[in-house]
């Protein structure tokens, strides 16, 4: 099983980990801003994902979390900042919770919690897998019924998610069905930053972001008004700056 990743710049590490359907590629703004400020940036694939192996099985929270842990061993990084956005702050929060090889944990728009959403979805994907994917980005940068991303760019994401793996597509939905995160937000005693849009019309606000910061002694959580799930991509700048200011 190998895991794709890209190791770039040099200064204090900081782990990227994408989320439920795409790869690495979500990260582009946030790699060239993370190097820019001097920062050591690794991007990689989850497993069935972007350019990963894509094995039959292993599609659950425990695998995600060792192919994290086994990465960043992998690499030698210690003191590492984890920056995880979606489902991939699930293992970001596990593996964070256990390691002495974290220093600061950013949790983008979380999805960690059980959603009916994920049982629908699931449904979906066996025989819509595309027309449900390109449903699923809509929602993502969606803001009041509009997108809030050039249509170009949203269609760019929907290759990258067609691309993926269609059993670990259905699969991860399943490990959302039965994700259980109050164990390991509670372990959690390093610095924690939540970042989510306001506008959210993925996972709401209070069923996501805030209910994890709420779960996460002294952990600090910053909205963005007229901001989609999907932050990171539509509001690069900002959400970029917001984390470089909380890693430093």
């Amino acid at each position: 099983m190998s895991l794709f990743y890209e190791d770039v710049g040099d200064g204090p590490p900081v782990v990227l980990v994408h989320g439920w359907p795409l790869s690495h590629r979500f990260w582009e703004a946030q790699v060239g801003a993370f190097v820019e400020a001097g920062r050591r940036v690794v991007a990689y694939d989850r497993r069935g994902f972007g350019r990963s192996d894509k094995p039959w099985t292993g599609y659950d929270h425990a695998t995600f979390t060792r192919d994290l842990a086994a990465l960043v061993a992998g690499l030698g990084l210690k003191g590492a900042a984890l920056v995880a956005f979606a489902t991939g702050c699930a293992e970001a929060i596990s593996y964070a919770a256990a390691s002495d090889r974290v220093s600061r944990l950013v949790l983008g728009s979380p999805v960690v919690y059980p959603d009916p959403l994920a049982a629908e979805f699931r449904a979906a994907v066996r025989g819509h897998r595309i027309h449900l994917l390109d449903d699923v980005l809509l929602r993502f940068v969606a803001v009041h019924g509009h997108s809030a991303l050039d249509e170009q760019t949203r269609l760019y994401l929907l290759r990258l998610a067609a691309d993926a793996s269609p059993k670990a597509t259905a699969d991860c939905l399943a490990a959302w069905e039965s994700a259980g995160p109050g164990r390991d937000l509670a372990r959690l005693s390093l610095p924690t930053l939540v970042v989510q849009g306001e506008q959210d019309a993925f996972v709401p606000l209070e069923y996501s972001g805030l209910r994890v910061a709420r779960a996460v002694a002294d952990s600090i959580l910053i909205t963005l008004p007229d901001a989609p799930h999907a932050a990171p991509l539509t509001h690069h700048e900002q959400w970029s700056r917001i984390v470089l200011d909380f890693l430093t």
